[in-house]
Formats: structure tokens, C-alpha cells, sequence
């Protein structure tokens, strides 16, 4: 009898030893012993021009707590529960019980190690939490360069750079670890690990230091003028690479904004003559300091001054309305309205640049059968015309570029598109007269002792009201040639471009100045024990090499100061960062 109850506990004992081996190999060949990790990928870097960090990704560790388990566990206890509203303190979580009625997941704060966030968290709730690695965009914010950079969410971008360039800057694929094991057979354990792919890097043409210099500069002097607004533009003329692109209102005038351009048209209308072979620069005409454009009109345009006798070439150095406008007159009967359009949309007018910002406006420029009957007529002095910042800016540079319109670009990596639409001998008289608008001219006010400048006054109405936009727009020869736009509007102290907007281009281009011999003094050499300055990457690379623990204090791109030393777990940086550049104090 015990020989047949000792036969049948062995059965029953080997078919369950049986029917676990055989679950446990169910479970092995189905990859259920496995523990799978997503590594997220991260969104690319971008750059300025010199290689400084505009906007980058890190991987931070992202803390939820799950609602609907712990209510299923606790019911409604835990929301008066001392360790819980100290854990919600703990994360700077501030919220009334009833906010997390009907809610799932509670976000409790993002961190750079997951130990940050078990030390906040009593142990009684620790299996109620989740952290779940996720992706961190910083970037820039301040000096107009928010609207360059853009923004990103949900890992996407949805304005700026950050949108233009998405598809490249955007992760390509999570990595993932992947440990499978079996404890029963064999105890052998197989590790699969696929690194992430990030997105690809972008570089920008801006010049974020000398951004940040000109935008302190502009907003100074909109305080000093009582103006609405003060921008700039500084484009390379040769290779249509933007270096500042900057307003002081709140948002991007440049590209998403137009005005009239006022008198710094009267270039582009006095070049066309010439190369249409209606006018040369000693072509007569009589200003009485008025004009009536149309023959059996009672329409009269008013100049500044009255000139009298004055020829072509006077007439672009003190910006003379009436010169202009009989220019125009002959261009039109001439060649017809449609010429006249054919001429400014040539120079970009009327259409997008193409510049790689989302949201560029084409300005204001109506087909000849829209046009009033006066309307080429103030077209000539830069009136029933919007043009662009930036489309104004590529326009003049087609004039001291010899003719070439360049496309401007905010892509340090772009090829130069250029196309021929004036002959270099049309621009060479041209460029001469506007040499002399600031030697003698309207523009006397923006000469620079030792520097060559080109340039053209404007003062444009708004719309009737009392308040004008006033304008300097010219080409100087540094390092290389830039050709420069600044504008200041509604100013309420003076009105004229020539008192406002002149001397202001003038202090721009001495700034620049300054700034380019500032950098070429600079020594390139870093000085590896003085971290000020490095970027949140370089950080990254050199305690990753170096075996240093990396410890981040303040979150930003640039180190603002450190503290490196030695502890019993190992050497530790400890840094402190701040989203502006930051010159290290040994270059």
C-alpha cells in the first residue's frame, strides 16, 4: 500500500515538474522571459554659423503616476494622505483633490537620472509610478532668435527652423536593449541591443553672439527715438547668407511683414532706365518741386524740395521725387504697365524669397490690371508697393552685387543661387551715385571715415497717418562685403530717414565692425581646464571620454560656471547653465 501511494506521488510530481518544463519552454520560444527598453531617439542639433549651440536634445527620465491603479488599490485615501501631498510638494506639484478625479496619469516632472525621482517618491507608491525615458528640446529664446530657431512639440517642429528643416532634423528610429534569459535551462541570457538613429544636424547662417550684440543695441535705440519698432538685417552680398535677422517687436517683421519701401526703390527704377537704355546718368529733367504724373489729372505729388535744374544722377543723391517719377513715366510709356511689373517682380518683389523660414508673406504687389491709374506713378517713390525686409534687402543687394540677385538664405550649407538681371557696366554707374548719396547726399549722415559705404535713404507713409517707417539701406566692405537694412518705425522724435534711420546704420556698421576685430584678435585655442563657455554637447563628449561624472544644476546650452573635483564615487563636474552665449574668459 505505501509502495503504491509513494508510485503515485511520484507521478503526480513528475507531471507537474512536466508541465512547468514545458511552460517554461512555451515561454522561452515565445521571448517571454524577455525585458525590452526603448532608447529614445533624439531630435538633431542646430548650429550657428560658428559652430555654437542653438537648440539641442537631451534624455530626460519622465515621472507618471498611475491614477486608475492606485485608486483601484487605495480607493480615495491616498488624496488626504500625508507621504502623497508631500510626494506631490516633493515634484512641485501643486493641485486640489478633486483636479485628479477622472485623470489616469498624473505627470509629476522630468529628470536627468532616474534616482532623482525614487528619492521623491515614498516607498508605498513607488509601484504605482512609472518613468518613462523621453526627449528635452532646449534652445535659445531671447535676442530674436526664438522666432529663428522655432519651436517643437510633441517632437515635431511647428515654427522657425524647427519646422522648416523637421524632416531632417527629426529622430529616425528608437533604439531599444532587448535581455531575454532562461533560468531553468542552461541559465543563458542573450543581450540585443540597437542604438538609436538621431536626427541629422542643421547649421544656421546666423551669428548668434552678434545678434545678441545688435539686438541689445536696437532695442536701446527704439527707447531713445519713442519707436514701435528698430530692426536689421546684415546679409554677406556675395553669398546671400543672413548673419542677424532681428526685430524688436514681437514677431517677425522681417519675413512675415511688409511696407512700403519709400525712396530706397528709386535705385532699382533709376538702374532699370538705364539698362533699358531710356536714361543715363546726365539725363536732364526740371523739378519745380512738384510733379503732375498723368496729363488731364488734377493729381499732383509733392517733392521735399524744389531742385530745379537736375540731371539723373543728382537726382538718386538727393532723392528727388520728381526725377523719379518722370523715370518711371518713361519706362511705362515706353514699354507698357506690364514692363514696369515685369521690372520689380525680377527683383523679388511680389513673391517669397524662399528664405528657410515657415510663413514667409510674398508682400503687396498687384498685377497691372489691378493697378489704379496713378499707381505707377507712386510705384516710383516706392508707394502702392509692400515689400518685405528681406525682399528689399536681396533687391538692393542685386545693385552692389554687379547686377547678380543672390538669394538670401538662413542655410549655412545651401549652394548660392544667383541669377544675372542687370549688367555690371547699369550697376557700375548706379553704385557710384550711391557712393555719393552718403558722401554728399541724403545719406551724409551714415559716412564712415576709412570705410566705404553705398547706400539709400527711404521714409515711407503709413497709410496716411502722421507716423512714417524710416529706412537706410547700403553695402560696406569689412572682412568682406555685407549689404545692410535698418529700419525704425513709427519713431515719434524725428521723422526723416536721414536723422533717424542713417546715423543708426552708421552705429551698426561700427559695432560690426568692432565685433568682426574682436574675433579675428580671439585666440581659437580652448583651454580644456576652463569649461566656461562650452556647450551642453562638448560637456557631454568630454566626461563621457574623460570617465567624469556629470552633475547639471541649471538647465541651458552654455556653461555659466563649474565646479570640478574629486569624490569617493570618482571625479565630478558640476555645472551651472544658462541659454546665452558665453565667452570663456581665456580666449
Amino acid at each position: 500500500m505505501n509502495v503504491y501511494r509513494y508510485k503515485l506521488l511520484f507521478s503526480v510530481i513528475s507531471v507537474i515538474i512536466l508541465f512547468f518544463l514545458f511552460k517554461i519552454w512555451i515561454n522561452i520560444s515565445a521571448n517571454q522571459y524577455a525585458f525590452n527598453s526603448k532608447i529614445p531617439a533624439l531630435r538633431g542639433n542646430i548650429y550657428d554659423s560658428k559652430g555654437r549651440l542653438l537648440a539641442t536634445s537631451e534624455l530626460v527620465y519622465t515621472a507618471y503616476l498611475d491614477l486608475r491603479y492606485l485608486k483601484s488599490i487605495a480607493g480615495n485615501a491616498f488624496k488626504r494622505d500625508p507621504d502623497f501631498i508631500k510626494m506631490l510638494s516633493n515634484f512641485n506639484v501643486t493641485y486640489e483633490p478633486d483636479d485628479i478625479d477622472g485623470k489616469y496619469l498624473l505627470r509629476l516632472g522630468s529628470f536627468s537620472k532616474k534616482e532623482d525621482i525614487q528619492k521623491k517618491v515614498p516607498a508605498q507608491y513607488l509601484k504605482f509610478l512609472s518613468v518613462e525615458p523621453e526627449e528635452r528640446r532646449v534652445s535659445i529664446s531671447g535676442f530674436g532668435l526664438n522666432f529663428i530657431i522655432g519651436k517643437t512639440e510633441q517632437r515635431y517642429g511647428i515654427s522657425g527652423a524647427e519646422a522648416f528643416f523637421d524632416k531632417i532634423l527629426r529622430p529616425v528610429r528608437d533604439g531599444i536593449t532587448s535581455i531575454s534569459y532562461s533560468g531553468f535551462i542552461g541559465n543563458k541570457t542573450n543581450t540585443i541591443k540597437i542604438e538609436p538613429e538621431n536626427g541629422k544636424n542643421v547649421v544656421l547662417t546666423i551669428d548668434s553672439v552678434l545678434q545678441k550684440k545688435l539686438y541689445n543695441f536696437a532695442v536701446k535705440y527704439q527707447q531713445e527715438k519713442e519707436a514701435t519698432e528698430v530692426g536689421i538685417l546684415i546679409m554677406e552680398s556675395n553669398t546671400g547668407k543672413i548673419r542677424v535677422a532681428l526685430t524688436t517687436q514681437s514677431w517677425p517683421t522681417y519675413y512675415m511683414g511688409y511696407f512700403e519701401p519709400g525712396s530706397t526703390i528709386k535705385p532699382i527704377i533709376f538702374a532699370a532706365a538705364i539698362e533699358l537704355g531710356l536714361a543715363k546718368p546726365d539725363t536732364f529733367y526740371y523739378c519745380p518741386g512738384y510733379v503732375k504724373p498723368i496729363d488731364n489729372l488734377s493729381l499732383t505729388i509733392k517733392d521735399l524740395e524744389k531742385h530745379g535744374d537736375i540731371n539723373l544722377y543728382d537726382g538718386l543723391v538727393h532723392s528727388c521725387n520728381v526725377v523719379s517719377i518722370l523715370t518711371t513715366k518713361k519706362i511705362v510709356e515706353s514699354y507698357g504697365q506690364e514692363r514696369l511689373y515685369e521690372i520689380l517682380t525680377s527683383f523679388g518683389f511680389g513673391k517669397q524669397t524662399g528664405i528657410e523660414l515657415p510663413g514667409e508673406v510674398p508682400g503687396k504687389l498687384n498685377t497691372p490690371d489691378k493697378w489704379y491709374k496713378s499707381d505707377w506713378a507712386f510705384m516710383g517713390i516706392g508707394q502702392s508697393i509692400g515689400v518685405t525686409p528681406v525682399q528689399l534687402l536681396a533687391a538692393f543687394n542685386s545693385i552692389v552685387n554687379d547686377g547678380t540677385y543672390i538669394t538670401p538664405s538662413f542655410d549655412e550649407k545651401k549652394p548660392i543661387t544667383a541669377k544675372k538681371i542687370l549688367s555690371k557696366q547699369t550697376t557700375d554707374m548706379v553704385k557710384q551715385m550711391l557712393l555719393d548719396v552718403v558722401e554728399k547726399g541724403t545719406g551724409v549722415n551714415a559716412k564712415i571715415d576709412g570705410i566705404r559705404v553705398l547706400g539709400k535713404t527711404g521714409t515711407a507713409q503709413k497709410n496716411g497717418k502722421k507716423d512714417v517707417t524710416t529706412l537706410f539701406i547700403g553695402q560696406v566692405e569689412l572682412d568682406k562685403k555685407y549689404t545692410i537694412l535698418v529700419w525704425v518705425d513709427s519713431p515719434q522724435k524725428e521723422k526723416l530717414s536721414s536723422v533717424v534711420a542713417t546715423p543708426f546704420f552708421k552705429s551698426v556698421v561700427l559695432e560690426l565692425q568692432n565685433y568682426l576685430s574682436q574675433e579675428a584678435d580671439k585666440d581659437s585655442t580652448t583651454n580644456d581646464s576652463n569649461f566656461v563657455g562650452w556647450t551642453l554637447e562638448q560637456i557631454y563628449v568630454y566626461t563621457r571620454q574623460n570617465g567624469i561624472k556629470l552633475c547639471i544644476n541649471r538647465y541651458g546650452l552654455y556653461v555659466e560656471s563649474y565646479e570640478l573635483k574629486t569624490t569617493p564615487e570618482g571625479t565630478v563636474l558640476s555645472v551651472n547653465l544658462t541659454e546665452s552665449p558665453v565667452r570663456n574668459k581665456t580666449n
